[in-house]
């Protein structure tokens, strides 16, 4: 079984991003792919837009497949394009050795 965790910031626009259209976002990518979806801490105080993602997935490359459509929803969704892409992406069981005290 593989996580994934992933910030994505979008580009920075003439006009400010508007918080409800975010949380639309934010909503909708939620509801298409089953996953856990959040608005970035930096927008909600101000700062660029992006979201936070997080799923899990049997498989490795459907799970980073799953992660490209998010972007490519997100770059459709009139936010404009994905300046940063941050991901970490682990099965658990890799994860759990490499942090075991």
């Amino acid at each position: 079984m593989y996580f994934a965790v992933t910030k994505l910031t979008f580009e920075r626009q003439s006009t400010p991003h508007d918080a409800k259209d975010l949380a639309a976002l934010a909503e909708k990518i939620r509801a298409r792919f089953r996953i856990t979806v959040e608005v970035t801490d930096e927008f909600q105080k101000g700062g660029e837009a992006g979201l936070m993602v997080a799923a899990v997935h049997r498989d490795e490359m459907k799970l980073s497949n799953m992660i490209d459509a998010i972007v490519d929803v997100c770059e459709d969704s009139g936010f404009g394009r994905i300046h940063s892409e941050n991901t970490i992406l682990e099965d658990f069981e890799s994860f759990q050795e490499e942090h075991e005290d």
